[in-house]
């Protein structure tokens, strides 16, 4: 791995007024101990073993950091806080140097302390052969220098070539063929009722979930003893139980109890006999599933990175001091980083980074280092569990019902399983790579009708399983449903009849109508087609090298889409003339979809969680307006003069002609629904939303037997 760090026998090194404690991660000057989050700490130890010469930014890159590319600002960030943190009473001169536009160096002569029984062993720096010189010697072992060259020389060979079998290796899920097999289902438990957020132990004798029985509203927590079905029940009303994870000996389970105004993390004994108690607050959205690490640590997603409400990160605690550090750098034009499990036989955790246009599968050791981008997938990755036997990673897609193996000794995907069956089914968790412990799909997709002044809504219209990005207009409805491993463009009449339409299938993100002009909008995921809807002839297309965030009509005319960068850091905003056949780019930051307000004006929702406006054709930014806190998700609609926002609990109206707050003009039974996307139907002037409602379901044994002939 392109990653530094002193080897078990580095006892301390001492530099300025300073000395560093490798095992602790900490530095002390004789009256101030100051611990360094990883990332701190990566970067002094570089410094330090690379200190007579200067290190590029590049280097940075590819040796600290471990990734194709980073934000200059995340690197200048960094520096700013390694600056912060080496200064001190004792220690005010320069321990850093800038060399302009060359680099970085570190300024002080450091001195390696060895542990006694260990001093004769060299050091061991996992970097690049290219860039690294002699380990450091201390002033009192410097003549040990020729004496572990070669040693040293072998074991940075190894490194070496290590890395290149590891880190740069990562593969697409779709280079494998499909085996289809046959399964056999049971149900686990007959108590009718709501089940979901499945947490399996580490011994993989216990099941903790959620459970809201008939009739009521509320989750409370369960542990199911999987040898003998014998459940223990939590559960208090106006509280919602969720699982986060269990303790590496499967003796403790973490939980969070969230109320309409609170979010605490809990844990209890397995057996519910004691240790009930509360460990820290949360934050309303997010923190959906976490793991202990070792003792007293636990590490878990925490929402709200940078300020942003759909942006995570892999956060560290302590749970005796408490403190917190952050172990993973999503970069901010993306969903971040979301926790899937910890794996204490290899001491390293998964998690997977959700990208705008794609979602990648990541390892890394509990302190961040080491990160290996290990496969992208199309789909999302839920959950994933480790089966030690076949030493395979496994996850279920739910949305094409197929298996996935991917070996961690061959660092690749070996196995893709589609089920044979036309069951749908949702949370999940392996037992081993042909048992896996499910709920059936419990989410059923209406389209509801608002009216934005009265705030009253009516129902029209049940989806399919699996539809995605309805769009109403006065013919039906249109949405994407799955065909084979291709999305395809579905129209629904007002009786619920549907039938597929003559248009190419693929990778398709979304769909949208220009009801004036009859033109339906495909977006695919790195290309944009215009259809003339009554006879679906191609009018126009635009083709991109990376990926299409969002596309939209932005009046009869135009086009209005967002493109990520190919090192998904950054997007760019286009306007795209049917007329003309001519790209324009729009001077907008960080935004993640843009549309029309009138013929004069454009709208966009930034990944700061911000709305606004610019004129049309100078891009001069004409108003700004900062959105309530998300509990699902953003979404933005345009109608009538006004713009709509949802949070996914309530929807909200602004006005841009007037100064002030969003008006609320209609609030869900977030218990029970959740509004996924909305949008505004011209043909009848009313607001129109997508809401997913939960509804009872069943906890599920499925056994994976025979391929199917």
């Amino acid at each position: 791995m392109n990653e530094v760090r002193f080897s078990r026998q580095v006892k301390e090194v001492k530099f300025g007024t300073w000395s560093l404690d490798p095992k602790k991660q900490c530095i002390y000057d004789g009256s101030i101990e100051r611990e360094l989050e990883p990332l701190l700490f990566r970067l002094l130890c570089y410094f330090i073993i690379n200190n007579e010469q200067i290190i590029t930014r590049q280097d940075l890159v590819d040796d600290v950091w471990c990734q194709k590319y980073v934000d200059d600002n995340a690197i200048n960030r960094a520096m700013s806080e390694l600056r912060k943190i080496l200064k001190s009473d004792m220690q005010k001169g320069i321990v850093v140097k800038t060399h302009y536009r060359k680099g970085y160096s570190f300024f002080l002569e450091p001195e390696i302390i060895y542990h006694p029984d260990l001093s004769e062993e060299p050091l061991q720096v996992a970097a690049k052969q290219p860039k690294m010189k002699d380990p450091l010697p201390s002033k009192k072992t410097k003549t040990m220098r020729s004496k572990g060259f070669v040693l040293l020389a072998s074991v940075l060979t190894i490194i070496v070539v290590g890395y290149f079998f590891t880190s740069h290796y990562s593969v697409q899920e779709s280079q494998l063929p499909i085996k289809t097999k046959n399964i056999e289902e049971k149900v686990l438990s007959w108590v009718p009722g709501r089940y979901t957020n499945l947490r399996l132990s580490f011994n993989k004798k216990l099941l903790a979930f959620s459970f809201a029985p008939q009739g009521t509203k509320y989750y409370s927590l369960v542990v199911k003893e999987l040898g003998g079905g014998y459940e223990r029940r939590l559960g208090e009303e106006g509280v919602n139980y969720y699982p986060l994870g269990w303790s590496t000996d499967s003796s403790i389970l973490y939980y969070r109890a969230k109320t309409d105004v609170t979010c605490q993390i809990w844990q209890i004994k397995a057996d519910f006999s004691e240790g009930n108690r509360m460990l820290f607050e949360c934050n309303m959205r997010g923190l959906v599933s976490g793991s202990g690490v070792g003792k007293d640590r636990i590490i878990y997603s925490k929402s709200g990175y940078r300020n942003r409400d759909e942006l995570a990160a892999l956060t560290s605690r302590d749970l005796k001091t408490g403190q917190e550090f952050q172990i993973s750098s999503p970069n901010l034009n993306s969903y971040g980083d979301q926790f899937l499990t910890y794996i204490p036989e290899k001491e390293v955790l998964l998690f997977e980074r959700r990208q705008y246009d794609t979602n990648e599968l990541y390892m890394t050791d509990p302190d961040g280092g080491n990160q290996i981008k290990l496969l992208e997938s199309s789909s999302r990755i839920w959950s994933v569990n480790y089966d030690v036997e076949s030493d395979l990673l496994l996850w279920f897609d739910n949305v094409k019902n197929i298996v996935f193996g991917y070996s961690l000794s061959k660092r690749k995907l070996v196995k893709k399983e589609k089920l044979n069956t036309s069951q749908s089914y949702a949370i999940f968790q392996f037992l081993s790579q042909n048992e896996i412990l499910m709920v059936s799909y419990p989410f059923v997709s209406y389209i509801y009708t608002l009216d934005p002044d009265k705030g009253a809504m009516s129902a029209d219209i049940q989806l399919s399983a699996g539809s995605i990005s309805p769009i109403k207009f006065k013919q039906g409805y249109m949405v994407l449903t799955t065909q084979g491993s291709d999305r395809v463009v579905t129209q629904v009449d007002n009786n619920g009849n549907s039938h597929v339409l003559e248009i190419p299938p693929g990778d398709i993100r979304s769909i949208r109508y220009h009801e004036k002009d009859d033109l339906l909008l495909v977006h695919y995921r790195r290309s944009i087609e215009i259809y003339r809807y009554s006879d679906l002839s191609l009018v126009d297309s635009i083709e991109v090298s990376s990926g299409i965030i969002s596309a939209e009509f932005l009046n009869h005319s135009e086009v209005g889409y967002v493109v990520l960068d190919e090192h998904k850091v950054n997007s760019s905003s286009y306007k795209y003339s049917l007329k003309s056949k001519k790209n324009v780019p729009i001077p907008t930051l960080n935004t993640l979809w843009i549309g029309g307000l009138d013929d004069n004006t454009l709208i966009s929702l930034s990944s700061n969680d911000t709305i606004l406006l610019y004129e049309m054709n100078t891009g001069k930014t004409l108003q700004e307006f900062d959105l309530p806190k998300a509990r699902y998700r953003h979404s933005i609609a345009v109608g009538d003069s006004y713009i709509y926002h949802s949070d996914g609990a309530r929807v909200y109206r602004i006005d841009p002609s007037k100064k002030g707050n969003a008006e609320e003009i209609y609030s869900i039974d977030t218990a029970k629904y959740v509004i996924k996307d909305i949008s505004y139907t011209v043909h009848n002037d009313a607001l129109w939303m997508n809401v997913i409602e939960v509804n009872e379901n069943q906890l599920l044994d499925i056994k994976i037997t025979d391929e199917v002939k």
